[in-house]
């Protein structure tokens, strides 16, 4: 019987994660407290409005006035069609993991080909413009760094976008449908609250996790506190950026920090995507090698600025 050592191995983790909880009961009840006010202090209010409205306009059909408005620019600057310009547009006043999200809407109602949704993954990746500014800016004391970071990552995006266009525009033309009878206002609106919530309570399941693995590699491992800002960084982008100011750097450099958390997105905002194209053929790996490239980008951006 061929033996399949990965599956022993998370079996064996699991096993573990199970020790650890009856062990120090403490720690899992403060990972799921932290992540809980972290989520209803800092990321519902500012991503919950944005949400619900991108999925009104994405219920109600009116991607299609997108598609009208941006096609010819989309067409020109990215080599791809206007229905990408809602993903674009709405992952930029969103946040992530709105990007994936929309990308994997359009996409099972064939209004994104496989092709394209792989491609937009490398540059829909924002933070939330509201935690840019609310959070990022408060913890700095300096409200022109959370503009920096915000500019950064807005360009570095666009750049990505451009130099990892497809070399043949793809030429997509809309067709306008016959028009179809639209359901009410009243009648979308509690699907949009339905779908916003999947996503954001989602969101706060994964917080939470990341959160405990944190809590137990922290109380294990003899770190250094930068070593410790980092981890909970690459766990849990939020958690890293609340302890940022702990560290006894320069605004610039703490700024930088931020910058390195938002557009690699962590492990927590890694899951949110995977979840968000599991029932899609677009694949996950055109977003890690996005992140990678932008966070680069973004840097020597933040640098030259």
């Amino acid at each position: 019987m061929k033996k399949n050592y990965p599956y022993l191995f998370w079996f064996i983790f699991i096993l573990f994660l199970y020790c650890c909880i009856f062990l120090s009961p403490n720690q899992a009840l403060l990972a799921c407290q932290n992540a809980l006010t972290i989520f209803l202090e800092k990321l519902f209010p500012s991503i919950f409005p944005f949400f619900l409205l991108s999925f009104l306009l994405l219920l109600m059909d009116y991607t299609k006035y997108f598609t009208l408005l941006f096609e010819k620019i989309m067409y020109h600057l990215f080599h791809i069609g206007g229905n990408a310009s809602f993903v674009l547009i709405m992952s930029i006043l969103s946040g992530f993991p709105s990007g994936a999200k929309y990308i994997a809407n359009l996409y099972e109602e064939n209004k994104l080909t496989k092709e394209e949704g792989n491609y937009l993954l490398l540059f829909t990746h924002f933070a939330n413009p509201l935690f840019l500014f609310g959070t990022c800016g408060v913890l700095l004391k300096d409200i022109s760094l959370a503009y920096k970071i915000f500019f950064s990552q807005l360009l570095s995006n666009l750049i990505l976008g451009v130099l990892l266009r497809p070399k043949q525009p793809s030429i997509n033309k809309m067709t306008l449908e016959k028009e179809k009878k639209k359901p009410s206002f009243f009648t979308i609106l509690p699907i949009a609250i339905n779908k916003t919530m999947e996503v954001l309570l989602f969101m706060l399941g994964s917080i939470a996790t990341f959160q405990f693995f944190n809590q137990l590699l922290i109380s294990f491992l003899p770190l250094s506190s930068f070593c410790e800002v980092l981890l909970t960084g690459f766990l849990d982008l939020t958690s890293g950026i609340l302890v940022v100011p702990t560290l006894p750097f320069s605004s610039f450099l703490q700024a930088m920090i931020m910058l390195s958390f938002t557009t690699f997105g962590s492990l927590s905002v890694h899951i949110q995507v995977i979840n968000a194209l599991s029932k899609t053929k677009v694949s996950y790996f055109y977003f890690v090698l996005g992140r990678i490239i932008q966070t680069a980008l973004a840097l020597l951006l933040f640098l030259l600025f």
